[in-house]
């Protein structure tokens, strides 16, 4: 029986790991937002990891426009941070929500179409 034990365990091991990778998989290839914006300076700001921590492209619109709108109306970047690093942060939150608007309104549940695989946007 010492075998047939081996296998049961190893098959509890599988099954969840690779339906767990199916998911993601498949949840990797519905999405037409792009993994991340730069600017020509090289500024990066990482949409994937904000799609994957607020759960949708939508969520992370909504909270990346209250982060540009609240330093907006706050009469823009501090005079207590380096002025220069928080306008480029600013720069590249803006381009993020650009790239977030257009997902969002053209991504594959707005018409039904799936326009493609994730991408950069420069």
């Amino acid at each position: 029986m010492p075998i047939h034990s081996r296998s049961v365990a190893r098959a509890t091991t599988l099954v969840p790991m690779t339906l767990a990778m199916a998911l993601a998989t498949a949840a990797h290839a519905e999405s037409t937002c792009p993994d991340f914006v730069m600017l020509p300076s090289g500024s990066v700001f990482n949409i994937a990891k904000l799609i994957a921590d607020t759960g949708s492209p939508e969520a992370a619109l909504s909270k990346a426009r209250t982060a540009v709108d609240q330093v907006s109306s706050n009469g823009g970047c501090p005079s207590s941070v380096k002025r220069e690093v928080c306008e480029e942060t600013m720069a590249v939150a803006k381009k993020a929500v650009v790239a977030l608007e257009a997902c969002v309104t053209h991504g594959p549940h707005a018409d039904g179409i799936d326009k493609g695989g994730r991408t950069a946007s420069k």
